[in-house]
């Protein structure tokens, strides 16, 4: 490594906070569902009579429907997020010097290295779930790499900064991405 590199390290700890986080969460849909399921138990107990057995089917089915779409929910973001977390190696993923880029994430053994004066882009782009936004470099006009920031060790505050310092102020991260918040 050149010392006049900035490094962009992987780091697994977002990622696997949001596992913690998607785990907590399917223990809470559990807890409600057991709530939700004896509440609904004492209400048809107490005002089932009054009505038909239409309306209690109903009722129940459309518990049922509700509970096990958000339960199905949650168990897939907890999927998506320990499948992210296993897709972290050790290691970098991409550096920053007076030439250009030179992604090592996800191959190291064959980098990717872009000049800053090809660079048409460098930017935020996708979703702001899941794993997040992909940090995304696209030379003449095509996409030669991607990292999601979620696996950096870098705010992209800090990469862009970096990028602005070693390419004389020609390349600037674009985090449009971010606005898109929902």
């Amino acid at each position: 490594m050149q010392p006049s590199r900035f490094v962009a390290g992987l780091t697994p700890l977002p990622t696997a906070a949001r596992v913690t986080r998607q785990r907590g969460a399917l223990r809470m849909r559990l807890i409600t569902s057991v709530i939700s399921l004896v509440l609904l138990i004492v209400f048809i107990l107490l005002f089932g009579k009054t009505w038909s057995a239409g309306w209690t089917v109903t009722i129940v089915v459309l518990w049922v429907l509700s509970t096990a779409f958000w339960f199905l929910v949650t168990v897939d973001a907890l999927r998506r997020a320990k499948r992210d977390l296993g897709l972290i190696p050790e290691g970098d993923a991409f550096y920053l010097d007076p030439q250009g880029i030179e992604f090592v994430f996800p191959n190291p053994a064959t980098p990717v290295k872009v000049d800053w004066a090809e660079i048409t882009r460098f930017r935020l782009a996708g979703r702001n779930f899941g794993a997040g936004p992909v940090l995304s470099v696209e030379a003449r006009g095509e996409e030669i790499a991607r990292v999601p920031v979620s696996f950096l060790d870098a705010t992209p505050a800090v990469i862009d900064s970096a990028a602005q310092a070693y390419s004389l102020g020609r390349v600037r991260l674009d985090t449009e991405a971010l606005d898109n918040v929902f």
